[in-house]
């Protein structure tokens, strides 16, 4: 059979790179093993033929390239079905789906407990530290030991108040932080989420309310899931 042509390779390259740049990001991630953060940093084809197809990747003062070789080599009109093939194969392999999550769906429970949760921030900012030490006097003698080891004086309800104040606004956070990356962004990435501005807003959200949030965005994708398998 023939080789694929240099008027073919070039159309194939301006194709690629101009409607497709995603698709390369999954080639690199997969076929590359490349880091997700390298692989869809600018991905573009630089030179195809029928042995291999080179993608440049990686922001513009540290571009790389990676050459996925082709097996059987690749040969004249096979290229759309080929390309196509291996995308599909690479989207199951990096767990992501067909289906298209392109808004803010948030269930009732995402939406009573970020509210909730706001609230008890702003209880926890605003309130005297003396009077959430009043309030919870248990807390109190249970943080002695810190706010000694602080230096300061463990008998003051004033100290103590700071010291709740401080642990329950950052245990809250850093729950909130860790969720985002460990179950918000996998969501993100499988069902698709494209806008900068609606991933800024799951995130926000998931900082504030948890993981009702991203179990939310998990939901919605299912049930796009769903849609698509019923048509």
């Amino acid at each position: 059979m023939a080789q694929v042509t240099d008027a073919e390779a070039q159309r194939i390259i301006s194709h690629m790179n101009k409607d497709h740049e995603k698709s390369l990001g999954h080639y690199l991630e997969y076929y590359g093993n490349i880091s997700p953060s390298l692989a869809y940093s600018k991905p573009e084809i630089v030179s195809f033929t029928s042995p291999s197809m080179k993608i440049a990747y990686g922001p513009a003062f540290a571009r790389d390239e990676f050459t996925y070789e082709f097996s059987p080599p690749m040969h004249a009109g096979e290229a759309r079905k080929r390309l196509e093939e291996m995308h599909a194969q690479a989207k199951v392999q990096l767990g992501i789906s067909d289906a298209v999550v392109s808004g803010l769906p948030l269930s009732v429970p995402a939406i009573v407990g970020t509210a909730g949760i706001v609230a008890l921030y702003y209880f926890l900012i605003t309130v005297r530290p003396e009077r959430l030490a009043a309030w919870v006097p248990w807390q109190v003698s249970a943080f002695a030991p810190v706010v000694r080891l602080a230096g300061l004086d463990p008998n003051s309800p004033a100290n103590a108040g700071r010291a709740i104040k401080a642990f329950w606004l950052g245990l809250f956070f850093v729950v909130h932080a860790i969720e985002v990356p460990a179950c918000l962004e996998p969501q993100i990435k499988r069902y698709n989420v494209e806008s900068p501005l609606l991933r800024l807003a799951w995130r926000f959200l998931t900082l504030l309310g948890g993981f009702p949030v991203w179990q939310s965005l998990r939901d919605a994708g299912k049930q796009e899931e769903k849609k698509l398998k019923s048509l």
